[in-house]
C-alpha cells in the first residue's frame, strides 16, 4: 500500500511538473495561437491573428509577436509587433500583483472616422447590453496593482477622418512611452516620460510624476515646433482664411490634484510661442507673424485665474482691407462661413456668473517692428502702410473699469511718423491720447473729401501736437485740442489748377469738439502762402461752386430715424487773425477789355476774423509786387461763407508790363502788344446777389503789334479806338461800368462786359466827331463833311470853321489821320454842269464887240435851232408869250431846253468830286499847315444832296 501509495506521489510528481512545464512552453502557446482568435472571432466576432507566443512558465515571461486586430476587410486596425510580460508570481504571497517589465513594441492603431461620424474600430467590438450598462460594477482593486516598469516602443497612430470634402490623415509616431515604479499604493509616485515624433522630428515631450492614491499629477509637457497648418484646416473648416504654414512650441509645467471636491489644476510660469504664422486669403498673405510668445502664463483652476506676464509679437504683418460698407476684411476671414446658421447658446445665470468670476490679466503686450497695410476699396486711393510699428499695452484685465494703458509707435509711408500714448476705459468707452504726429501726407485725406467739395490736395504734410479726448457712449462726446503744422500745401480745383498754397501753416490754440460741433482757431500763421483769383468771362471765380450740393433730406430713408445725440446745426467755426508774409498771388480776369493775367510777389497782408456767428465781414488785406516793376494791391470785405450775400473786391494794379500780355491779348482782342503800361482800379460789389462794378482802366503809350488771328477776338476796329482814345500824352483812360443780379440764372458777367465794350466801340465808329469833341472840349456836331455848291469845287467861307477844328483834333490826337471821301451828287451837279455847258457856249459864240444888237438872243436861237426844228422854237415862244414872260425869262427857259440835250459823263462827275477833295487837301495843307500825310483821299463816289442845294465831301477819322 505504501509501494502504491509512493509510486503514486512519484507519478505526479513527475507528471505535474512535465505536464505544467509542456501546457507552458507547448500547450498554452500553442491554444493562443491557433484557438484564441477563432475563440474571440465566434463569441466577439473579433478577427485577430497571432503570429507566435511564447511563454515561460518558471520565469514568467511572456512573448507575443505580430499580434493584429483586422477589420472586415482584413486590415489591420490595432497591431503589435512584440509583446513582451515579466510576471512576479512570489509577489502574491505580499497580496499584490506585480509585473516586473511590460514592453510593447511597434504598437500600431488605425483610427478612422467615417462619413458618418462613427469610429470605425469601435465597430469591431460588440455593443454591450443594457442590463450590463445599468449593472454596477465595483472598481476597488482585490490587491494592490505594480508595475515596476513599462515601456512603449516607436508606437505609431493614424487617424483618418472622411467627413471633410478633403478627408484629414495624420500621421503620429513613432512615440515612445516609459513608467517606471507604476503602484496603486497610497503616495506612491510613479515617473512618466512620454516622447512623440511627427515627421521624423520629436514634437511632443511629458516627463511627470504621477500618483493613484491620491490622483495627482505633476510635471512638464513641451511642445516643439508643431506644424498647425493641417490642423487648422481640419479643425476650423468653415473659416474661410487659410493657415498655410505656423509652428506652435510649449512649455508648460502643470499640477493636477483630483484628489479634492474641487480639482486642482494650476499652471505655473508656462510659456507658449507661435512662429512663422501665415494666414493667406486667395493665395495673398493676409497675416504673417515670425514669432508670438507668451511668457510666465499661470494658471490656477481653484481660484479661476489665468495671468501671462508677457504677450510679445515680433515682426508681424497684417493686411487690412476695408471691403464694401467698410466691413472689415479680418472678420470676414475669420468668422465661420454658416454662423448665421448655428444656434445662439443662451447661458443660464449660474454659468453667467461662473463666466464672470474668472479673472485674467496680461500685464504687458509688445508689438514689435510691425508692418501693416491699409487699403479703403470704398473709395480710390493708395494704401497705407505702417512700418516699422511698435506697440506696447499695459494691464489688459477682465475688468472692464479697469485703465489699460498704450504707447503706439509707427512710421508710415516712410516718411511720416504717429505716437499715440494715452488710455482707455472699456466700461465708459473713456479714451484719452496724446498724440504727436509728424508729416502725415493731407493726399490720404482727398479720397474722402470728395463727396462734400471739388478741389483736389494735390500735395501737404501735417504736423501735430495734440489731445483727444472721446468716449462713444451716449451722449457721443469728442474733443481735439493742440497746435498743427501744416507744410508744402496745395489744393487745387478739380482740373488741377492750383487755388491755394503755402510753404508752411502754423495753426496755434485750436480746438474741435462735437458736440456742439464747434471748430476754434486762434491764431494762423501762413509762409510762402500762394492763391490763385481767376476771375473768369461770366463773373465768376475760381473760389465758387468748391462745396458740392448736399444730399436733399427727402431723397434720405423715410424709416431713418435721427439719433438724439445728432445736432441740427451748422458747425459753428471761428478763425482769429490769420497773418501772411512772403506771398504770391496770380491774378486772371477774363472779363475786361484786355483780359488781364499776371503774378505778384512779396505779398504781405492779413485777414481779420472769420465767425460763422457773426454777421461781421471778414477783411482781407493783401500787398506786394508784380512783375519787374509793377505794384498791386487787393483789399477786400467778404462774408466768406456767404459770399453772394455780401462782398467788396478792390484790386489795384499799377505799372504793369502790357508786352508780356499778348499771349492773352492775341486771344481775346486779336493782336498782341508791343509796348505799353497798364494800370487797372478794378471794384466790384456785391450785396443780396446783386453786382456793381466799377472798373477804371489807364493805358500809358498803348501800341498794338501784330494782328493775331483769333475766333475769340471781335471784329472791332480797336485800332482806330486806341487812336481816339489816346491823348497827346499816349494816355487812355476808361471808365467801364457793370452790373448784374448773380442770383440770376441766366447772368453771365462776362457778357455784360463785352457789351459795355461793344457799345463803346461802336460808338467810335458811327460818331467818332462826337466822341472826340466829348473829350476835347469842342463843337464837333458838323464835322462830318465840308459842304460844296452844286457843280462848284471852290471851298466857301462857312466851311473855314470846320477847317480850324479839324486842325484842332489831329493836333490832339497824334495817331489819327483824316479821310476825305471825293463826292458828287449826280442830278444836282448833271443839271448844273449841263447849264454850264450852254453858258460857255454862248459865251464863244457872241462876239466879243458887238453893240446894240440881241447878239445874246440869237445866239440862244441858234443853239436852240441846232437841237431842235424851227416849229419847236415857234411854238415855245408863243407859249412864253402867252404866259407873258418877259425876254430874260424866255432866254432862261430857252437854255434849260438846250441844257437838256447836254450829256454829262460819269468821268465829268467824278474829276469834279476830285477837284472839291483837291480843294479841301489844299486848304488844310497850305493854310492850316497840315501833314500832306494825315489826309488820306477816297475813291469818289456820289452822295446825297444837302437841302437840294449842297453837296457834301464826307470827313471821317482813322488810325
Amino acid at each position: 500500500m505504501l509501494k502504491k501509495c509512493l509510486k503514486s506521489v512519484l507519478f505526479w510528481l513527475i507528471f505535474l511538473p512535465s505536464f505544467y512545464t509542456l501546457s507552458g512552453f507547448i500547450i498554452l502557446p500553442w491554444w493562443a495561437q491557433t484557438k484564441l482568435p477563432s475563440l474571440l472571432k465566434e463569441k466577439l466576432n473579433l478577427s485577430i491573428s497571432i503570429e507566435k507566443v511564447l511563454f515561460n512558465p518558471f520565469t514568467f515571461e511572456l512573448h507575443v509577436n505580430n499580434l493584429a486586430l483586422h477589420d472586415t476587410n482584413g486590415s489591420s486596425v490595432i497591431s503589435l509587433e512584440h509583446l513582451y510580460v515579466n510576471y512576479e508570481p512570489t509577489s502574491l504571497f505580499k497580496k499584490e500583483f506585480f509585473i516586473k517589465s511590460l514592453l510593447l513594441d511597434k504598437p500600431f492603431i488605425d483610427l478612422k472616422i467615417d462619413t458618418s461620424g462613427s469610429l470605425t474600430l469601435l465597430n469591431l467590438f460588440p455593443k454591450s447590453n443594457s442590463s450590463d450598462a445599468n449593472t454596477t460594477h465595483d472598481n476597488s482593486l482585490a490587491m494592490p496593482f505594480i508595475i515596476e516598469h513599462v515601456e512603449v516602443q516607436n508606437a505609431k497612430t493614424t487617424f483618418h477622418d472622411e467627413r471633410p470634402s478633403v478627408p484629414f490623415k495624420l500621421e503620429i509616431g513613432p512615440m515612445n512611452y516609459s513608467v517606471n515604479n507604476l503602484s496603486f499604493y497610497k503616495d506612491d509616485l510613479s515617473i512618466h516620460a512620454l516622447k512623440v515624433m511627427l515627421e521624423n522630428e520629436e514634437k511632443i515631450s511629458i516627463a511627470s510624476s504621477a500618483s493613484f492614491e491620491p490622483l495627482k499629477f505633476y510635471g512638464e509637457l513641451n511642445i516643439v515646433h508643431l506644424p498647425l497648418s493641417n490642423f487648422w484646416q481640419y479643425a476650423l473648416p468653415s473659416i474661410p482664411v487659410t493657415l498655410s504654414q505656423g509652428e506652435l512650441s510649449l512649455r508648460v509645467p502643470f499640477l493636477i490634484d483630483l484628489s479634492k471636491e474641487k480639482p486642482l489644476v494650476s499652471l505655473e510660469k508656462a510659456s507658449a510661442s507661435l512662429e512663422n504664422i501665415r494666414f493667406m486669403d486667395n493665395n495673398k498673405t493676409v497675416i504673417e507673424v515670425p514669432s508670438l510668445s507668451l511668457e510666465t502664463i499661470d494658471f490656477d483652476l481653484q481660484a479661476s485665474t489665468i495671468s501671462v506676464e508677457k504677450a510679445m509679437i515680433t515682426k508681424p504683418f497684417v493686411d487690412v482691407q476695408l471691403e464694401k460698407e467698410y466691413a472689415l476684411n479680418l472678420v470676414r476671414l475669420f468668422t465661420p462661413k454658416d454662423v448665421s446658421t448655428q444656434p445662439k447658446v443662451q447661458m443660464s445665470a449660474k454659468q453667467e456668473d461662473t463666466t464672470s468670476a474668472w479673472k485674467f490679466a496680461l500685464k504687458t503686450l509688445e508689438v514689435n517692428e510691425a508692418t501693416i497695410d491699409i487699403r479703403d476699396q470704398n473709395v480710390k486711393s493708395t494704401p497705407t502702410r505702417l512700418a516699422p510699428l511698435k506697440l506696447t499695452v499695459h494691464n489688459i484685465t477682465q475688468d472692464r473699469s479697469n485703465s489699460i494703458a498704450y504707447d503706439f509707435n509707427s512710421t508710415i509711408d516712410a516718411t511720416a511718423s504717429l505716437q499715440l500714448k494715452g488710455t482707455f476705459i472699456p466700461a465708459t468707452t473713456l479714451l484719452e491720447v496724446a498724440m504727436n504726429a509728424k508729416a502725415l501726407s493731407l493726399e490720404k485725406v482727398q479720397p474722402y473729401i470728395s463727396s462734400f467739395t471739388t478741389t483736389l490736395i494735390q500735395d501737404g504734410a501735417l504736423s501735430l501736437n495734440s489731445k483727444l479726448t472721446a468716449s462713444f457712449n451716449q451722449p457721443l462726446m469728442f474733443k481735439i485740442e493742440g497746435d498743427a503744422t501744416v507744410a508744402k500745401f496745395s489744393l487745387a480745383d478739380k482740373l488741377k489748377n492750383s487755388l491755394v498754397a503755402w510753404e508752411t501753416l502754423d495753426i496755434t490754440n485750436f480746438a474741435y469738439t462735437l458736440a456742439p460741433s464747434t471748430l476754434s482757431i486762434q491764431t494762423i500763421m501762413l509762409d510762402k502762402p500762394y492763391i490763385n483769383l481767376d476771375i473768369k468771362k461770366d463773373g465768376t471765380t475760381n473760389f465758387s461752386n468748391l462745396l458740392t450740393t448736399s444730399t436733399p433730406q427727402s431723397k434720405m430713408p423715410s424709416k431713418a430715424k435721427k439719433a438724439p445725440s445728432v445736432q441740427d446745426d451748422a458747425m459753428s467755426i471761428y478763425i482769429g487773425n490769420i497773418a501772411l508774409k512772403r506771398g504770391t498771388t496770380h491774378f486772371k480776369d477774363a472779363s475786361l477789355l484786355l483780359p488781364f493775367a499776371t503774378f505778384a510777389d512779396r505779398l504781405n497782408g492779413s485777414m481779420s476774423t472769420l465767425d460763422t456767428k457773426n454777421t461781421k465781414p471778414s477783411v482781407l488785406k493783401l500787398e506786394g509786387k508784380v512783375d519787374k516793376y509793377g505794384y498791386a494791391k487787393i483789399d477786400g470785405s467778404v462774408l466768406p461763407f456767404e459770399f453772394k450775400k455780401r462782398a467788396m473786391l478792390k484790386i489795384l494794379f499799377k505799372n504793369i508790363d502790357m508786352p508780356s500780355l499778348s499771349p492773352y491779348t492775341g486771344k481775346f482782342i486779336g493782336y498782341a502788344i508791343k509796348e505799353g503800361k497798364l494800370s487797372m482800379d478794378l471794384n466790384y460789389k456785391i450785396q443780396k446777389g446783386l453786382m456793381e462794378g466799377a472798373n477804371k482802366i489807364n493805358l500809358d503809350s498803348l501800341t498794338l503789334g501784330d494782328k493775331i488771328e483769333s475766333k475769340d477776338a471781335p471784329n472791332l476796329p480797336l485800332g482806330l479806338a486806341i487812336a481816339i482814345l489816346k491823348d497827346s500824352k499816349g494816355q487812355i483812360d476808361i471808365d467801364l461800368p457793370v452790373s448784374g443780379d448773380l442770383n440770376d440764372p441766366e447772368f453771365r458777367y462776362g457778357s455784360i462786359v463785352w457789351k459795355a465794350i461793344g457799345n463803346l466801340i461802336g460808338s467810335i465808329v458811327t460818331s467818332p466827331f462826337k466822341l472826340l469833341g466829348s473829350m476835347l472840349g469842342i463843337e464837333t456836331e458838323n464835322l462830318k463833311s465840308i459842304d460844296f455848291a452844286a457843280g462848284e469845287y471852290a471851298i466857301i467861307d462857312s466851311e473855314e470853321e470846320k477847317m480850324v477844328q479839324y486842325q484842332q483834333i489831329l493836333d490832339k490826337r497824334a495817331e489819327l489821320n483824316l479821310v476825305i471821301t471825293p463826292s458828287f451828287n449826280e442830278a444836282l451837279d448833271t443839271k448844273v454842269l449841263q447849264e454850264q455847258n450852254i453858258t460857255a457856249q454862248i459865251e464863244a459864240i457872241i462876239p466879243k464887240k458887238s453893240k446894240g444888237d440881241d447878239s445874246y438872243g440869237k445866239t440862244i436861237k441858234k443853239l436852240f435851232l441846232q437841237k431842235y426844228s424851227d416849229e419847236d422854237y415857234s411854238k415855245l415862244i408863243k407859249t412864253y408869250k402867252e404866259e407873258n414872260l418877259d425876254v430874260g425869262a424866255i432866254n432862261d427857259n430857252l437854255i434849260a431846253k438846250i441844257a437838256e440835250g447836254i450829256t454829262i459823263t460819269p468821268e465829268a462827275l467824278q474829276s469834279l468830286a476830285t477837284k472839291r477833295a483837291d480843294a479841301i487837301v489844299q486848304n488844310l495843307t497850305t493854310k492850316y499847315k497840315i501833314a500832306p500825310n494825315r489826309l488820306i483821299k477816297n475813291e469818289p463816289h456820289a452822295s446825297d444832296a444837302i437841302r437840294d442845294e449842297w453837296v457834301g465831301c464826307e470827313i471821317t477819322v482813322r488810325n
